[in-house]
């Protein structure tokens, strides 16, 4: 939903641009083409970190239906290993170095300040810890909610 968001964004720059020379206003066929370029290039960013090509974003689902039940998967791939807040605490500070991209879910749960506050302690720790900027999310409203894979 989000990269069709940044398509259409892009595009109402480029009619903006087209606007413009109809008009014969320099103002609005440049801002337009900046508007129309940079939402191109968000969208391809947003597509390439989903690892989805922008035809398959775009019309991937179109004619499934809305609210329909959801396709299983076939096969199970892989193994799953629960994890408890000790397994994480222990992980956390046996790492050398820790990378924290805040996302929706540590928005929404005002966690900010329990984060700044894990950061502090680890730092202590002499764990180095740096901050990422999700390849998504952020950028529009509701772009939060994309997630991807995990961090390599």
């Amino acid at each position: 939903m989000p990269v069709s968001i940044s398509f259409l964004n892009s595009l109402s720059g480029f009619s903006t641009s087209a606007a413009g020379f109809m008009l014969a206003n320099k103002a609005l066929v440049v801002a337009g083409a900046f508007v129309g370029c940079s939402g191109i290039i968000l969208t391809m960013i947003m597509c390439r970190a989903m690892n989805r090509s922008i035809s398959r974003v775009l019309i991937g689902g179109f004619g499934d239906g809305a609210g329909g039940p959801a396709k299983r998967a076939n096969t199970t791939e892989g193994t799953v290993r629960e994890v408890t807040v000790e397994d994480v605490v222990d992980m956390m500070t046996d790492a050398k170095s820790i990378i924290i991209a805040p996302g929706y879910g540590m928005a929404v749960a005002k966690a900010q300040h329990a984060i700044a506050e894990m950061d502090i302690k680890l730092r202590h720790r002499g764990i180095k810890v740096r901050f990422a900027i999700h390849p998504v999310a952020g950028r529009l409203p509701g772009h939060m909610n994309v997630s991807i894979g995990s961090w390599s």
